[in-house]
């Protein structure tokens, strides 16, 4: 295999040419073999069944968006792991596109060099079903040490609520949710919010009650 070959694969896809570059900048060709697309279908072109790398997508495309694009890979290319990028007002959108099964997400807004150590990380090919049940596991483990409050307010970020949209539905302060979102994500292990929401996906919790206050809506 030569050197070339070893690298991680990853195909960016963003209808800004310049978020485009920005993105890939940050991804040393010495360690990444980067490809660039302006639109969803070139990528899908370029891919094959058995294809394995990452996609870091922006969310918000024409004409296809990044949740549908996270939708046909799910289907088209099994092996190929996918990360969205977003704009802060886009996380319900990027909430959309994990449960469609994107791995991570990451806001615009955040250092991109998180972006990176986030594709380093990934497993390829992704993960198999039984080391997701074990994932499966700990998490579900993990969120019955949470309080009745704490899962209300993670079911609301696995919705892509903000916290000002969770404090004025609760009744209580923004400093507050800001209170309860640090200790929930401390019990749960999560060092981001991607992380946080893969876990509410992972859990199926907000398509069930869950622990002890199964008055928490779906």
């Amino acid at each position: 295999m030569t050197n070339a070959d070893s690298r991680q694969r990853v195909y960016i896809v963003d209808d800004d040419s310049l978020m485009r570059d920005v993105i890939a900048a940050h991804f040393s060709p010495a360690e990444f073999a980067v490809e660039t697309f302006g639109v969803a279908s070139d990528l899908l072109t370029r891919l094959t069944a058995d294809s394995v790398g990452c996609v870091v997508t922006d969310v918000r495309m024409t004409p296809m968006d990044g949740v549908t694009l996270t939708q046909v890979l799910r289907t088209s290319s099994p092996r190929i792991a996918v990360v969205v990028v977003t704009a802060h007002a886009d996380v319900p959108l990027a909430v959309r596109a994990m449960k469609a099964g994107a791995c991570d997400f990451v806001e615009k807004t955040d250092n991109l060099a998180r972006l990176v150590e986030i594709v380093r990380a990934l497993e390829y090919p992704p993960e198999e079903d039984s080391t997701m049940a074990a994932e499966r596991d700990r998490v579900t483990a993990r969120l019955k040490t949470l309080t009745a409050r704490e899962l209300e307010i993670l079911l609301k970020i696995g919705k892509g609520r903000t916290g000002p949209q969770i404090s004025e539905s609760l009744g209580i302060s923004v400093r507050t949710v800001e209170a309860h979102r640090r200790s929930l994500m401390l019990k749960m292990g999560a060092a981001r919010l991607g992380h946080l929401v893969r876990m509410v996906t992972m859990s199926g919790l907000g398509s069930r009650p869950f622990g002890p206050d199964s008055s928490i809506p779906e």
